[in-house]
C-alpha cells in the first residue's frame, strides 16, 4: 500500500525568509529514507501505511521546531486509497497528463 501525503509547514514569527526552517523539514524527509517532491507550496511524500505518514509529519514538523521555529502551522493531507493497489505518487500525475495527451479532459 502506498498512502500520499501533502504535507505544508509554515514558520510563523520567524521572519519572511523560511527557506532555512523548511529544508530543515526536507534534510530529516532525507534521513527517513522518505521518497518525496518538494513543490512552491508544500511537499508530497509517500508512506507505507497511515502510521508510517503521521510519524513522517511528526518528525518534519519537530525538526522545523529544532531549527529555530518558535511557532508552526502545519498541514497534513493523506490520500489513503484501499480499493486497488498503488505504485506511487508519480500515478498520480501520470493519470491527469495521459487525460491531457489524449485530450480526454472533462469540463
Amino acid at each position: 500500500m502506498v498512502v500520499v501525503v501533502e504535507l505544508s509547514i509554515v514558520p510563523l514569527g520567524s521572519g519572511v525568509s523560511v527557506g532555512r526552517l523548511i529544508a530543515a523539514a526536507v534534510k530529516e524527509l532525507e534521513r527517513l529514507g522518505v521518497k518525496y517532491q518538494v513543490t512552491a507550496m508544500s511537499t508530497v511524500y509517500e508512506a507505507s501505511s497511515i502510521g508510517e505518514a503521521f510519524r513522517v509529519a511528526e518528525a518534519a514538523h519537530e525538526a522545523v521546531f529544532k531549527a529555530g521555529a518558535v511557532r508552526l502551522i502545519t498541514t497534513v493531507k493523506v490520500d489513503d486509497r484501499r480499493d486497488r493497489k498503488r505504485k506511487g505518487m508519480e500515478e498520480k500525475v501520470e493519470a491527469v497528463e495521459r487525460l491531457l495527451r489524449e485530450g480526454l479532459t472533462r469540463t
